[in-house]
């Protein structure tokens, strides 16, 4: 885990930026535009662009123009394209943009990033301020270059913030729910990981647009391996509800991804377990993954479980493996499967017998 203590910078990266668009304008008029072979800051890649055939010496050709190489070229495999006169070309070839080395403020309590070029600032926010610092400048560039900024992170700098702002993932790594057609953020979450493979799914915390929620919920409902988390693939365990709130202000919508079996008095006879979960940051997490223990089995056992019994029942069913933790992160702050199948009535007998548990 990197700890921000001073700036950060690439100085050769720098040179690279000022180098590049200084040839980059040298093309710009002669009607050309300076490509690479291969991914290269900002421009275009020729092995990333269609129809593009290697005719030899460095030379490719298309149906809307040629790549030839430079005499003198600012780095190994600068190509010029020359477009075809009235030609289709394809979105990244047609317009050459000014780009400028530019740093950047990174408040780390707050977990943003602000970049300002000119009269242009641009504020990434949920920022993962513990990865390596080339990390996190390469992924801040690849994605100024995907909203076409102009400019090209070389320097980062961490500015004091006064006010420290408690954020749902300390360490800034904001897990997204993932299927074959959209992601979205995930708020918080509750897994069984009992498979490496594959992980239950039992909460999950949602903020995306309307349309990729449903599209989410139906990958879910199905139920089938058809989303992911963090490279996982996640099956709901049974039932799925969905719960959703509008954040107008932010243009997205807040959903609540559960399985019927954490909901309280949604149990049925039919079900090889129940859930407990807590969300409520103002309590004592194992007090209360007790006291909710203790609900869901008065709610689903044939006989009663008395409310002071609470501490002594869950601290021998989490020992005899009747009740397992789940793995949680973000606004779900724990949670447990209760396994139904466990013969509860003969656990409960042994404690009565040794003077554990009393009437």
């Amino acid at each position: 885990m990197y700890e921000w203590n001073e700036p950060y910078e690439d100085a050769y990266l720098k040179e690279r930026i000022v180098e590049i668009s200084a040839a980059q304008q040298r093309l710009d008029a002669k009607g050309q535009l300076l490509c690479s072979t291969y991914e290269q800051l900002w421009l275009p890649a020729v092995n990333s662009l269609p129809d593009v055939s290697y005719i030899g010496q460095e030379r490719y050709s298309a149906p809307y123009g040629s790549f030839g190489p430079l005499v003198n070229h600012p780095f190994h495999g600068a190509l010029a394209f020359t477009p075809r006169p009235g030609a289709d070309l394809p979105p990244v070839l047609r317009t050459s943009q000014t780009w400028n080395p530019a740093g950047a403020a990174l408040d780390v309590a707050g977990r943003t990033l602000k970049v300002e070029v000119g009269d242009v600032a641009i504020t990434f926010t949920g920022v993962n301020v513990h990865r390596k610092p080339h990390e996190l400048l390469r992924d801040i560039n690849r994605e100024m270059v995907r909203a076409e900024t102009g400019a090209y992170l070389w320097r980062i700098e961490p500015v004091p913030a006064p006010i420290c702002i408690l954020h749902l993932y300390p360490e800034g790594d904001v897990p997204c729910l993932s299927n074959a057609h959209t992601r979205a953020d995930v708020t918080g979450y509750a897994l069984l990981t009992d498979r490496p493979y594959q992980h239950t799914l039992v909460y999950a915390g949602l903020a995306a647009h309307k349309t990729s929620i449903e599209s989410l919920w139906a990958s879910l409902i199905r139920g089938k391996a058809g989303a992911s988390m963090r490279g996982v693939s996640l099956v709901a365990d049974g039932d799925v509800k969905l719960l959703a709130t509008a954040l107008p202000d932010f243009g997205v919508v807040h959903a609540g991804i559960l399985v019927r079996k954490a909901l309280p008095g949604q149990w049925e006879a039919t079900d090889d377990c129940a859930y407990a979960l807590v969300f409520d940051p103002g309590v004592n997490v194992e007090t209360e993954l007790q006291t909710l223990t203790v609900k869901r089995l008065q709610e689903s056992l044939a006989f009663p479980i008395p409310d002071e019994w609470a501490r002594t029942v869950w601290a021998y069913a989490l020992d005899a493996g009747y009740v397992g933790r789940l793995e949680t992160g973000g606004d779900c702050r724990a949670g447990v499967r209760i396994d139904l199948t466990k013969d509860w009535q003969t656990l409960v007998n042994n404690l009565l017998e040794q003077d554990i548990l009393k009437i």
